[in-house]
């Protein structure tokens, strides 16, 4: 009974974002598993309920990395804004032609520039942040869905055999699929799967890009010899 509510309880926590997922197999085709399926469920729904609960972390990181983009892009936006007015001013001391202020302004000009290119680097390097932290997300949220698909498919495989044996057992007409014989039920749950899979292989993809990309951002953020 303990396997069952935690192999039941994992699918209901996520399957409401599963939105092109197969439907829910009927418990009643599982009363027969063996102790082995039994165990296999359970571990299943464990992992899942596991999984589940590192994704707010993630979220947490991905929210971080976005403030800390607003900042930079913030004072970015600050030095752009002093650049003009020290541009602006330049021109007004030069139609006074008052050397000794355009003097001095020039070497505010050339400050603000190197520290907007500083800020810049900084700013290449939280958006690089930011990307691979919603990558995670996106690598841990595609993992999720693999455990739940792997859940189904097991209990689809249990149920299929279910079916097999009672020859004439009818499977549940419903919204989500449609009416197939006994022993083809768990079709349907293996191509899930393995789309789910492929997804998973995508994600893990672009995480991987991201990585390297935030990589080379850091590295030039460190390195970069930028001189006034």
């Amino acid at each position: 009974m303990r396997a069952l509510i935690i192999f039941m309880t994992a699918s209901a926590v996520f399957c409401a974002g599963c939105v092109t997922m197969p439907a829910e197999v009927n418990p009643e085709y599982l009363v027969d598993r063996t102790a082995e399926e039994g165990r296999t469920l359970e571990k299943l729904g464990a992992a899942i309920i596991a999984k589940r609960q590192e994704i707010p972390d993630l979220k947490k990181k991905v929210e971080d990395a976005e403030l800390k983009l607003k900042i930079v892009r913030g004072w970015t936006a600050i030095l752009k804004q002093e650049k003009s007015l020290l541009e602006n001013k330049q021109k007004q001391f030069q139609l006074e032609n008052d050397t000794a202020k355009m003097n001095a302004n020039a070497k505010l000009m050339v400050d603000n520039d190197y520290q907007i290119r500083a800020e810049n680097e900084r700013l290449d390097y939280a958006k690089a942040v930011l990307e691979l932290a919603e990558a995670q997300q996106e690598v841990a949220e595609a993992e999720l869905s693999v455990s739940v698909a792997e859940l189904a498919f097991e209990k689809a495989k249990i149920a299929r055999t279910y079916l097999v044996r009672k020859q004439g057992a009818t499977v549940p007409d419903d919204k989500k699929s449609s009416s197939k014989a006994p022993e083809s039920y768990d079709e349907k749950y293996r191509k899930y799967l393995e789309q789910q899979r492929e997804r998973l292989v995508s994600k893990k993809t672009a995480r991987d890009e991201a990585a390297k990309r935030l990589k080379v951002t850091e590295d030039r953020l460190k390195n970069k010899d930028m001189t006034k």
